[in-house]
């Protein structure tokens, strides 16, 4: 399959749900085209539903992590602890949404009677803005990812974590807590869950705006990195025309072979960030035009979930289902801290093909 004409079909169809709701039929949340049982089945299940799925899928990375972490005793490469990052990211907001689901959904006879059904004040303020930091931790560690892994690629530059990679988590800790700090009073009890609330105008602008900056940041940073690669391939392939034959035609489809991994996951990256975050900015924008749907929401809730279970998805691909100790994993980690404090150029270049094949 081509994944670039695949990945604007997607795109587009996603984008069509815009359509789907004609402003001049907008109506408020209270009504809805459905009677109240097959209304409640739809709201609740499905979320609910997936996120179980994305919660076992965390558990499962969690459990490799570990296994890798105790049984080879050496420290994780920053290829493996990336995909455990976003797995804590996923968890928490999971976690959250599913606790918020189960309660509402435990209440189905107030439900049918049009009564309150989501978790008391001050529980459910609380509630709906750990949901919008937890979404912030795992848009904004997208980004860094990104951004972490242009420098070294393309840019070529090595710098130290620090202790728990506290230079990745301490930014985006505070900016995450910045911005629903900032608009305190915006959430609280909506129909179904706990949320922001309808009125709340100014988290829907800034989160519009968050979104769009990190899918420009990620497609800037990856689409760099496919061209690096690209000329490093070209460079090589010059080179090696005065080597012989055979050293050059396996070292052209060594790097060939790379450019075509980069660009399939790279595809996938950008792909697993619009099917999860281009529905939150149709969202909003029918928030902010006064248009809600019921339906809108259920799959906002739900498909932000699919960052997660693209993420295990891709952890199998590269890892595998089951655990296996390999030798090389320490080979590749003293390669990782030997790039980073810039030892030798050609220990660069390998620990650059290893977080290009495993975690662009």
């Amino acid at each position: 399959m081509d994944l670039i004409p695949f990945l604007f079909r997607i795109t587009i169809f996603i984008l069509s749900f815009l359509y789907m709701i004609p402003l001049n039929e907008a109506a408020p949340t209270h009504s809805s085209p459905y009677d109240a049982i097959t209304e409640f089945h739809i709201v609740f299940v499905i979320p609910i539903t997936f996120h179980s799925t994305n919660i076992l899928g965390t558990l499962f990375i969690f459990y490799r992590t570990y296994l890798r972490w105790k049984l080879d005793h050496r420290g994780i490469i920053l290829s493996l602890r990336f995909p455990f990052y976003l797995a804590i990211t996923d968890f928490l907001y999971s976690s959250s949404d599913l606790i918020n689901y189960s309660y509402s959904a435990s209440n189905k006879s107030k439900f049918l009677n049009n009564e309150v059904i989501t978790l008391p004040s001050p529980l459910c303020e609380i509630m709906g803005f750990s949901i919008v930091l937890f979404v912030s931790f795992n848009v904004l560690l997208v980004g860094a990812i990104s951004i972490i892994t242009w420098l070294r690629v393309v840019q070529e530059y090595y710098f130290e974590l620090g202790k728990y990679d506290y230079k990745i988590w301490f930014p985006i800790v505070i900016l995450s807590l910045i911005f629903p700090l900032s608009t305190l009073n915006a959430y609280g009890s909506t129909k179904y869950n706990c949320a922001t609330k309808p009125e709340a105008s100014a988290v829907m602008t800034i989160f519009f705006i968050l979104i769009v900056l990190i899918l420009a940041t990620i497609v800037f940073c990856y689409v760099h990195i496919l061209i690096t690669i690209h000329r490093v391939k070209e460079e090589n392939s010059s080179v090696s025309k005065n080597s012989s034959v055979s050293s050059s035609n396996n070292s052209w489809m060594y790097l060939n072979n790379i450019e075509k991994k980069t660009l399939k996951k790279v595809l996938t990256y950008i792909l697993i960030f619009i099917l999860q975050y281009v529905p939150v900015l149709i969202y909003n924008m029918c928030r902010l035009l006064k248009i809600q749907n019921f339906i809108i929401g259920v799959i906002v809730s739900s498909v932000i979930c699919l960052g997660g279970i693209g993420n295990v998805i891709q952890y199998m691909c590269n890892e595998g289902f089951r655990y296996q100790s390999s030798g090389n994993v320490y080979s590749d980690y003293k390669s990782e801290t030997k790039s980073e404090a810039d030892e030798a150029v050609d220990e660069q270049k390998s620990n650059d093909d290893s977080i290009i094949t495993n975690n662009v």
